[in-house]
């Protein structure tokens, strides 16, 4: 009896109906796919902790990402909000992923028994409930969790009422979570990983330890030793071949020292020599003073993000390194033990040293013995030299001098041909094209640079020494470093001096002429013409207008060279 009762539970399946045979193996089947979405989506939705998610939706609204960022930045942002109570959704999946398979081992157990049927629900469960669902989701969890948001909204809110109470006991016995944080250290590892597989290069890697690590550094490790800096007394006179030494060194920024070495008083930028009149001989303390450029003293063990912090703050990018010393018999004092400056600390966030053009480098000396670069261009040399060979001022004087004309007078705003007015850039390259005037006490007596009520073809600026100026009321002034004169003559064609500017007998004085012709020119830009008759009847009209023989010569040799017609 119990062996044919058996015999009757192992064929009950095949004694039902097609249609229920059809319909049961249909809720199988539907079964086992709910038990596959459920595993898979545990796995793969748990794994996007939300920092994770975060980074992906801002990598996707990056200005500069790609298609595929931009596609799981969209699918992130779906799955942020489910995300966000991680206990809750957990419960939610885990309670219906269990209540499928027990209703799936119910059903096959119904179709199936003994050997066979424990065969055929370990394989369906394992393989196609739990193994591939899981491997496919961990792949592609953004895509498959953003596609499936509806089901899951659907159970959560269909179990919510069994799964809150769950997931806040979660929250109080571990914790609310906050996501995946990472050390430095373990940072660094995980750059390691994407140099291997060459997501990154080596200097991007070092780049970004160096940003991670540098701030830990002390500033001892990094200053330039004080006897390696060049310096100089505040005795020293600024005469013209003092300026040419200091520009011939290279370095921007030079400290200046009252007793000795560690008596720091002070920093002259050399971008402000230009302001020396060698004539004049002005000490170096005097210059300090004038300009007043203070220095700003860090402690040796100092951290460099400390200091970066200040240098960003005080806007400077040299600072003293100084200590207390207590050596000897006597009180305590300060000693200035050497520099550090911004170039420094960049190159402990880059992890290499920074080479300019005109540095030398010598592998044999450490970075550290080696100070600063020459970060001027080299044409600031021809200012400063006592000979001929410059006839046109140098850039860095152009665009001194222009900043200045720019804020001050007003004919250099006139507008241009656009109606634009004028700027630095374009008043600089009038004034590197203008001719350079050179007199020395020694070439004395000179003529006038300009004479009341005679014509005048342009302007004059005095760029080092004194001139004397005169008018009708006989009496006179001297005037001296960025004088203007004539300043009218630009705009109009037959200006006339209204005073008389003359030169002293025993100072050097060094001026330049901006002509009405280079100054119209800046205005309406010339371009070259094809055609011989354009150069003669140009030729022809600045013999007519100019009075200034020298000048007039000097207009005709320039378009000899090159024909230009007005646009």
């Amino acid at each position: 009896m119990d062996v044919s009762r058996r015999h009757l539970d192992d064929n009950a399946f095949d004694l039902l109906p097609t249609e229920e045979q059809v319909l049961r193996v249909a809720l199988v089947v539907l079964l086992v796919l709910l038990a596959a979405l459920f595993s898979g989506l545990t796995l793969g939705l748990m794994c996007l902790d939300k920092f994770g998610l975060q980074i992906v939706v801002d990598a996707g609204e990056d200005a500069h990402a790609t298609e595929d960022e931009k596609t799981n930045a969209k699918y992130a942002k779906k799955i942020q909000k489910v995300r966000q109570d991680g206990h809750l959704l957990l419960t939610s999946l885990l309670i219906a992923n269990v209540s499928v398979s027990t209703i799936l081992s119910i059903v096959l157990a119904d179709m199936t028994s003994g050997v066979t049927g424990f065969l055929i629900s370990t394989v369906v469960l394992v393989l196609f409930g739990e193994l591939l669902p899981q491997a496919l989701c961990s792949r592609h969890p953004l895509f498959i969790g953003a596609k499936s948001l509806p089901i899951v909204w659907f159970f959560v809110v269909v179990l919510y009422v069994i799964a809150k109470p769950i997931a806040l006991a979660l929250d109080w016995m571990l914790g609310r979570e906050i996501g995946n944080l990472f050390t430095k250290r373990e940072i660094g590892k995980m750059l390691d990983i994407h140099v291997k597989q060459n997501l990154l290069d080596a200097d991007e890697t070092d780049i970004m330890r160096g940003a991670m690590h540098f701030k830990a550094k002390v500033v001892a490790s990094v200053m330039t030793p004080i006897d390696q800096v060049y310096s100089l007394p505040t005795t020293t006179k600024l005469t013209l071949a003092t300026i040419r030494h200091i520009y011939q060194q290279g370095y921007s920024r030079i400290p200046v020292y009252h007793k000795d070495i560690h008596d720091i008083v002070g920093l002259i930028f050399v971008k402000d020599l230009i302001f020396a009149d060698p004539a004049e001989e002005t000490t170096l303390l005097h210059f300090v003073h004038v300009f007043g450029r203070g220095v700003h003293r860090v402690w040796p063990d100092s951290t460099l993000g400390d200091v970066l912090q200040a240098f960003k703050m005080g806007r400077t990018h040299l600072a003293l390194v100084h200590d207390v010393n207590n050596a000897g018999p006597g009180d305590p004092f300060y000693e200035t033990k050497g520099i550090v400056t911004l170039e420094d600390i960049v190159e402990e966030i880059l992890q290499a040293d920074i080479y300019d053009e005109s540095d030398q480098i010598d592998a044999d000396v450490t970075r550290k013995n080696r100070l600063s670069h020459r970060s001027y261009d080299t044409g600031v040399d021809r200012v400063i030299l006592d000979d001929d060979r410059t006839k046109k001022l140098a850039k860095p004087e152009a665009d001194a001098l222009a900043k200045y004309l720019v804020a001050s007078e007003p004919v250099f705003l006139t507008p241009d041909a656009n109606g634009v007015p004028l700027d630095v850039a374009k008043v600089s390259n009038l004034l590197s094209q203008s001719h350079l005037l050179e007199f020395r006490a020694q070439d004395s007596p000179h003529a006038e640079l300009l004479t009341q009520g005679k014509a005048t073809n342009g302007c004059v600026i005095v760029l080092q020494g004194h001139v004397i100026v005169s008018s009708n009321s006989d009496s006179s002034t001297k005037r001296g470093l960025w004088s203007l004169f004539g300043a009218h003559a630009l705009l109009e064609c037959d200006a006339e001096s209204d005073v008389t500017v003359d030169l002293p007998p025993d100072e050097y004085v060094r001026c330049v002429r901006v002509s009405r012709l280079d100054f119209q020119a800046t205005l309406f830009p010339m371009n070259i013409a094809e055609q011989p008759a354009v150069l003669a009847e140009r030729r022809l009209e600045i013999q007519i207008h100019q009075d200034h023989q020298d000048h007039n010569a000097f207009i005709i040799s320039h378009y000899c060279r090159q024909c230009f017609t007005v646009t």
